[in-house]
């Protein structure tokens, strides 16, 4: 029976990065998955139709209520994916996977646009403020998505491509009028645009003192390891206050506002700043400084030109750890009228109104996934430079 491979490394036969790829004829399990959860989700409701924002009940809808041509092109779209998983081989297999979870992923798409679009102009009793709101069957067949392109990412990365392109341009021309997000957007645009502004400044201003004293800390542990220990442990020991008990024991010192936030946000962030960098310095290899030594090198040439170009990539993920922290923490910020798009999550809570919370929520969400993909390129991009 077939293993999972590992592709060699940057320079290593042409290929960047490490990556792994499952041997023909091995079935993807984490595909299979996908296909499992994706067809368990089209016995649940993918929209739910309310007749208000604030309206707790509403009539559900299934991929088969919105229209049967729903139903089959979402469960065809996983079946051709399970058999795509099952039966194509060698270099058809890459595509017909990204073709299937394309086929699958648009179907889901386009029942939650076009065919909540259409049930609501099929009701012209409904009332204009009526709305969709996106139910547990939307957010199943997402996951399954998202595993399924994990899946794919994890055989044929350059194939991710396509569903991602094919989303997007569905995205560009789909009918979003109708779903509660939306209204809820469009009713407050200029609100949420100023707190995403917040949002953005309490993550910029934060993150670099983060990253300076972070980075100090940890040469510090990795230079003086007399001080490892208590470094580190001090670091770690803020990771166990929560994040709304820290603020709440710095506003009696610096007030209500962006003070507290910014402080608090700083204080997280240190912990995958610290523990990356003593962990990069620290895996130099001895044989490598002695060799830098050898070579006439002094010990401030050493670390520029030897330590330091090794620690980078290891530098690069403790920052987006802690991007990853800040962007999250932010949403906290608000409870020290901070602003950010925690603003709308404490509102809908509030007023009992869903859409409202996924309206600061989702915009977090991307925000992670961007940032988390953009410092994963600039890790890989190091990597691969130290290999070339």
């Amino acid at each position: 029976m077939s293993a999972v491979l590992p592709l060699p490394v940057a320079g290593q036969g042409g290929k960047a990065g490490l990556r792994w790829r499952l041997a023909a004829g091995r079935p993807n399990a984490i595909a299979l998955f996908a296909v499992l959860l994706g067809l368990l989700s089209l016995q649940w409701p993918l929209v739910s139709l309310h007749a208000n924002r604030v309206a707790p009940d509403g009539e559900d809808f299934t991929a088969f209520a919105l229209g049967g041509h729903w139903t089959a092109l979402v469960a065809g779209g996983w079946a051709l994916l399970a058999l795509a998983v099952w039966l194509a081989r060698g270099r058809a297999r890459a595509p017909a996977l990204a073709l299937s979870l394309t086929v699958a992923a648009a179907a889901g798409f386009g029942a939650v646009t076009w065919g909540a679009a259409g049930q609501l102009s099929a009701h012209p009793g409904v009332q204009e403020w009526a709305r969709f709101a996106i139910a547990g069957g939307a957010w199943g067949t997402l996951a399954a998505v998202y595993i399924g392109a994990f899946a794919l990412y994890a055989e044929a990365p350059r194939w991710l491509a396509l569903p991602v392109l094919a989303l997007a341009a569905l995205a560009w021309v789909a009918p979003y009028q109708h779903l509660g997000v939306v209204m809820e957007y469009r009713m407050a645009s200029e609100v949420f645009h100023e707190e995403l502004l917040h949002h953005l400044l309490l993550v910029a201003v934060a993150l670099p003192p983060a990253m300076l004293l972070g980075a100090a800390i940890g040469l510090l542990a990795a230079r003086k390891r007399v001080f490892e220990s208590v470094l580190l442990g001090a670091v770690g020991l803020l990771q166990t206050i929560p994040s709304i008990a820290l603020f709440g024991l710095l506003l009696p010192v610096l007030g209500l506002g962006a003070k507290p936030a910014i402080l608090a946000m700083v204080l997280y962030g240190l912990w995958p700043v610290v523990v990356h960098t003593h962990t990069g310095l620290t895996s130099v290899s001895p044989a490598m400084l002695d060799a830098a030594r050898g070579m006439g090198m002094s010990a401030w040439q050493q670390f520029w030109r030897v330590e330091l170009p090794l620690a980078a990539p290891f530098f690069v993920e403790g920052v987006r750890g802690a991007m990853l922290m800040l962007i999250g923490l932010a949403t906290v910020a608000v409870l020290v009228n901070a602003g950010g798009l925690g603003y709308f999550l404490l509102r809908g809570t509030e007023q009992a109104v869903p859409d409202l919370v996924l309206l600061g929520s989702l915009p977090v969400v991307a925000l992670a996934f961007g940032a988390d993909a953009v410092m994963r390129l600039l890790a890989w991009s190091l990597k691969r430079g130290q290999h070339d």
